[in-house]
């Protein structure tokens, strides 16, 4: 009864360990699965933000073109119906290229003078619409976007205002209007993301979203001062904006007032001050995503298991069934032979049976461990002779326990080898605690990479006087980590020569077709310059637009991959990196180079690469006005700096960053065989440093 008791205790035990196991296995699991949805959602968030950028700033040169015409400006500087008609028929042609809702012209004290929508029944000609922001601002002579609710037509759009000079003027006559509608990006919202997508204003009130149940709801609580200003902007119609009910439980968790949790990504818009891209994932969703594949795989493991376990605990009994039988017939034979024996003799052999019993227990105990690890297990003493090692490492090395006694590694090893082993020994016999290092060691297979722990033993008087060691195969692991870095090479390389194929397309395809009509458009100018004047002068006007495209489409094919770097090389490629970054966004740019060698493709890619992105960093996030680049190679190193005078951050928040550039500049850093270093403190600026070992990043010159 006793035995079955034991069993019982052992098979629960054994299931309980199985569960906690299962348990730890799925936590893990989840884990892994809530990072890969953050970061899956950090993704989607810039996509989103990307896009709606570009939707948003289309329109900033079309209204600056159209405030530039001499028909916006006859019609306001006179009361002639023959200039007001011009420009309402150049008002209905701007809509219907743009296929925008309305354009529409004002004068300096806000009234509306005409409107591509004047025949409507929503007409608003001849209201006064002083109090928008972005008649406020163009006519302050600003260009100015804002994203509002319309006051007559209660559509949602983007006005995109420019002020509307008088020819040789200083100050407005007025400004012109253009507003974009934003159905089609609310569509791309519900079409191309799984989560809930918010474009929400500077006070939380929601103006975009693939909910339409949540429109024009705040979606944190508004304070009265905030409610005030909203009413008096006429941005979202009128008052109440009532509250969604969402409150964060941290700064990535939010929960809905039906207490459904949320993984949060927030973004705010570049040129909209305030205004976010806020993507919400279900945790609920993102769970049952992990939690069915892992009941569909761990059941039959779950079964197997429970069968496993049945079938031992039936041999177990069975066995010590049997050898209880053995042993109560021993146990009688011996209580016979004991009968004969005197009491000081029985004494005598009883004490000694049970020391045996106890030594030969615990000795079975620690040879059954040493047989039965995978791993290599050893002992050395202070002059680095073995005295003991387990079966693994006798099958690995072919010397037996007994030969390898007194004989160190010099015995055994090839001697740079040794010399490697007795380093490490010596470490924990000089600091007398335990260390992990990677040995390399050769087998009949080839050179094997083992993960060696090693820790000191200790005499009654707490000296150390040996050093076990216990080693893991780790080979394959690190051929696996290789493959892993070579993958991911071939992924940036690939995505240099799509970005490459793309840059030519661009240039050659696309730049040959506008150039073909700038060529078109000066041949029309000439003819009708004779005929029809205005006719010429938009034709002009027509050409200035196409040279603009042309050089758009330049600049973007030079950002995707600069031909400089593939014809001339690293050093003239940043430098024209440089230049071209001051130029376009007016930050000071110093660069400096000093005995740089010639550098691989590879290594020249990865570096412009990465100072591309510190670029675009100084733009987007450190509000800085200098960077200072260099170039250099000293000590057998190649070294870019990258450094501004920015605002700076904390480095330990680094690691907490949603954004994924860092990522991306450490990956391409340690695939050419580099090491990236990012220094910063607040209000210090920011200094990224890249080193390649001048082996790494030698080769042909380009």
């Amino acid at each position: 009864m006793k035995l079955r008791n034991i069993l019982l205790v052992l098979s629960l035990l054994a299931l309980l360990s199985a569960s906690i196991a299962g348990y730890q296995y799925y936590s893990s699991l989840k884990e892994t699965a809530f990072k890969e949805a953050e970061k899956q959602v950090a993704v989607q968030a810039e996509r989103i933000n990307n896009s709606l950028s570009s939707f948003l700033s289309e329109n900033l040169k079309s209204v600056k073109a159209l405030a530039g015409l001499q028909e916006l400006e006859q019609a306001l500087s006179g009361t002639d119906e023959t200039a007001l008609a011009k420009a309402n028929s150049l008002l209905d042609h701007f809509q219907d290229s743009l296929d925008a809702d309305v354009c529409y012209l004002m004068d300096r004290e806000g009234n509306t003078v005409a409107s591509s929508n004047r025949n409507a029944p929503d007409s608003f000609v001849g209201r006064n619409f002083s109090f928008r922001p972005y008649w406020r601002q163009a006519i302050r002579g600003a260009p100015a976007s804002y994203m509002a609710l319309g006051v007559t037509s209660g559509k949602r759009g983007v006005y995109y205002s420019h002020p509307v000079y008088r020819k040789g003027g200083d100050a407005p006559l007025g400004v012109a209007v253009i507003k974009a509608p934003l159905d089609r990006v609310e569509e791309g919202f519900r079409r191309d993301y799984e989560g809930i997508v918010l474009l929400t204003d500077p006070h939380g009130i929601v103006f975009l979203s693939n909910r339409k149940d949540w429109l024009y709801h705040t979606l944190w609580k508004l304070s009265p001062e905030e409610i005030s200003d909203i009413v008096d902007s006429q941005q979202f119609g009128e008052w109440p904006w009532d509250w969604i009910g969402v409150e964060a439980k941290n700064d990535k968790i939010v929960v809905d007032a039906s207490k459904n949790e949320y993984l949060m990504y927030r973004m705010e818009i570049g040129n909209y001050p305030g205004w976010k891209v806020i993507y919400l994932r279900s945790l609920r969703e993102i769970s049952k995503k992990l939690s069915g594949p892992f009941l569909k795989a761990s059941g039959p493991i779950v079964l197997a298991l429970c069968v496993l376990i049945g079938l031992s605990v039936f041999f177990l009994y069975k066995k010590a069934s049997f050898d209880i039988l053995k042993r109560k017939e021993a146990e009688e034979a011996l209580r016979k032979s004991e009968e004969q024996l005197r009491s000081a003799k029985k004494e005598l052999q009883r004490y000694s049976r049970d020391l045996e019993r106890q030594v030969g227990e615990r000795t079975r105990e620690i040879t059954s461990i040493l047989r039965n690890t995978p791993s290599v297990v050893y002992i050395k003493d202070q002059d680095g002779r073995y005295t003991l090692v387990n079966s693994r490492y006798e099958e690995l090395f072919g010397i037996r326990n007994e030969e390898i006694q007194g004989k160190s590694d010099h015995d055994i090893f090839p001697k740079e080898i040794a010399d490697q082993f007795r380093e490490n020994d010596m470490r924990v016999f000089a600091d007398g605690h335990p260390c992990q290092v990677e040995e390399q060691v050769p087998q009949t297979d080839g050179m094997r990479v083992y993960l060696s722990v090693k820790f000191p033993l200790y005499d009654e008087g707490g000296s150390v006087i040996r050093v076990c060691g216990i080693s893991t195969d780790i080979t394959e692991l690190k051929r696996a980590q290789d493959q892993l870095r070579r993958l991911s090479d071939g992924i940036m390389a690939s995505q240099e020569k799509e970005r490459a194929a793309v840059s030519r397309e661009l240039h050659d395809e696309l730049g040959q077709v506008l150039t073909a009509l700038r060529i078109d458009t000066g041949w029309l100018r000439d003819r009708l310059a004779g005929t029809d004047g205005k006719a010429a002068e938009r034709a002009l006007m027509m050409g200035t637009l196409i040279d603009n495209a042309i050089d758009e489409v330049r600049g973007i094919a030079t950002r995707l991959r600069p031909g400089v770097l593939d014809d001339l090389g690293l050093v003239d490629a940043l430098e024209w990196f440089s230049m071209d970054f001051e130029k376009r966004t007016g930050i000071l740019c110093a660069f400096a180079h000093r005995d740089v060698p010639d550098v691989n493709d590879t290594v020249a890619t990865a570096a412009y690469r990465i100072a591309q992105e510190t670029f675009t960093n100084a733009v987007r996030h450190s509000s800085a006005t200098r960077v200072d680049v260099s170039l250099t190679a000293e000590d057998g190193l190649l070294s870019l700096s990258v450094a501004d005078n920015g605002r700076g951050f904390d480095t330990k928040n680094l690691l907490d960053s949603r954004g994924l550039g860092v990522a991306g500049m450490r990956e391409r850093a340690a695939l050419i065989g580099g090491t990236l270093e990012i220094h910063s403190r607040p209000g210090k600026g920011t200094q990224v440093l890249l080193h390649v070992p001048i082996g790494h990043a030698s080769g042909a010159a380009h």
